[in-house]
């Protein structure tokens, strides 16, 4: 639910008409990536905020209908094809290229899928889908053979694959403070017995700390070379990652979408500055 941080982000880069070609998340990023790839105003606050604390957004009645504590068909279905309709075909024919990851059970290694080549609706629904579903929260998802799970197992902040894509120069939209470093993963004889079926994923999940606090420093070494322009929680965040109460939702988003719009000018200078050597 920290996402709803970057859900007013995005919202202030659609208002100042700030656009990108390239735009690349995981999990609940990528939901929010896409509304603004679709061009879809406020839309990221309806899910995020307006209907968060609805009973079929998460809750053990989920759980007993999907096994999931996260209503997926409420969150994949519902909501794009009726209370918050998505805009399926301006998603596909985006001039923005988006890119989607999810995390392999079998390798435990980072899958990348793009909207571009595949229907809309498929891509939504089952890609999406799949890079939202935690382990031991959610059931994997089955795509093209394959189970996957949350892509943020795998690939947290995919900077690197942004890289390799041919972007030199990112702009990146973190949910936790500067400075914020995640601790060691203690051993949890229920996660393993839950993900007995899946060793690589088990792993992952062991080394994750270690690769997502590796990639925090390195983004603060190229945000120091001018490479990339990071937007992150300025204020000491209040939200945790399963919070649904609607005032604290609100609130995040607003100080998303303030503490972007205060740095509008700062992001459009870097933007049209020429590249470092």
């Amino acid at each position: 639910m920290r996402v709803t941080y970057t859900a007013g982000v995005l919202d202030a880069f659609l208002d100042h008409d700030i656009r990108f070609d390239y735009v690349i998340g995981v999990s609940a990023g990528a939901n929010a990536g896409a509304d603004y790839v679709a061009g879809q105003r406020e839309r990221n606050h309806r899910v995020f905020v307006d209907f968060a604390s609805d009973p079929r957004y998460a809750g053990w009645g989920n759980v007993l209908r999907e096994r999931s504590w996260f209503g997926m068909k409420f969150l994949f279905e519902t909501l794009p094809d009726r209370l918050a309709p998505f805009k399926y075909e301006t998603f596909a024919a985006s001039a923005t290229t988006m890119v989607v990851g999810v995390t392999d059970c079998a390798t435990g290694e980072p899958v990348y899928f793009c909207q571009h080549d595949h229907d809309p609706r498929w891509f939504t629904k089952t890609v999406m889908r799949a890079s939202c579903s935690l382990p031991l929260v959610s059931p994997p998802v089955t795509v093209d053979g394959r189970r996957y799970y949350d892509g943020g197992l795998a690939d947290s902040i995919p900077l690197e694959r942004a890289m390799a894509d041919g972007n030199s120069r990112n702009v990146l939209v973190l949910t936790q403070n500067a400075g914020y470093r995640k601790p060691p993963q203690k051993p949890n004889l229920a996660v393993t017995a839950m993900l007995r079926r899946y060793p690589a994923v088990r792993q992952a999940l062991r080394e994750r700390p270690a690769r997502y606090n590796a990639c925090l420093d390195r983004i603060d070494a190229l945000e120091r070379a001018g490479s990339v322009f990071v937007v992150r929680p300025g204020k000491q965040l209040s939200v945790g990652r399963m919070d649904r109460d609607p005032a604290l939702l609100e609130d995040l988003y607003r100080q998303g979408y303030d503490e972007t719009a205060a740095r509008v000018a700062e992001l459009r200078a870097w933007l049209t500055a020429p590249a470092a050597d």
